[in-house]
């Protein structure tokens, strides 16, 4: 994981930890609607009623799924010192596209969660037909230090708007990430090799803000 954009995980995983950890492993591998708490529970060593100790059911364990995303994605396009706009923009997007190439099951259930009413990444409950949903400070934060990006880096009149940037960057990361075949690595760690469209996405970026 890049060490700019991180969870914050505990070193000592609690039995709740791990069942969020297991679920993203065959949520990677298996894709979302092929996701079994009995699966899970085995994987953990643990009997399923142990399980539904901690989470009521599927639903509830792919939305604190969603809450790590969301975490995630509220630390992006945060400035380091003397770093111009435009290195920020696209190191926040490389960083992101890690951050989902790391975790398959993230950009699985970002993908489901536009088809969900209700979803389960904040980003997304926008989409929600008569819902009166409001992002949470830390992702409305995000939006409003990108949009200050986007502004100081764009030429004049090219100015875009922050959502119009994410939905553009993080929609594209999504798609290309599942046409992607899903690997493990020796340790057992599931992912896509994402390096492929490192130099895609800055690509994108300059011709979205008109460099």
């Amino acid at each position: 994981m890049s060490e700019d954009l991180n969870l914050n995980k505990p070193r000592r995983r609690n039995t709740k930890e791990k069942i969020i950890d297991e679920a993203e492993s065959l949520a990677a591998l298996h894709g979302i609607e092929h996701l079994k708490l009995q699966d899970v529970a085995d994987k953990i060593g643990i009997k399923l009623p142990s399980v539904y100790a901690h989470f009521s059911g599927r639903e509830d364990i792919l939305a604190a799924m969603g809450s790590r995303i969301s975490k995630g994605i509220g630390q992006l396009y945060i400035a380091k010192p003397g770093e111009a706009p435009i290195e920020t923009l696209k190191r926040s997007a490389q960083d992101f596209l890690k951050f989902l190439g790391e975790h398959p099951a993230y950009f699985r259930l970002m993908l489901r969660d536009h088809s969900v009413p209700m979803g389960y990444d904040p980003l997304n409950h926008r989409a929600a037909v008569n819902q009166n949903f409001a992002l949470p400070t830390d992702l409305r934060e995000m939006l409003v230090r990108l949009q200050s990006l986007i502004d100081k880096s764009c030429k004049e009149g090219s100015r875009m708007a922050a959502e119009d940037f994410a939905g553009c960057i993080h929609g594209f990361l999504m798609v290309r990430l599942s046409w992607l075949p899903t690997r493990v690595s020796e340790d057992g760690h599931v992912f896509v090799d994402h390096t492929g469209l490192q130099s895609t996405l800055d690509q994108i970026i300059n011709r979205l803000l008109g460099i």
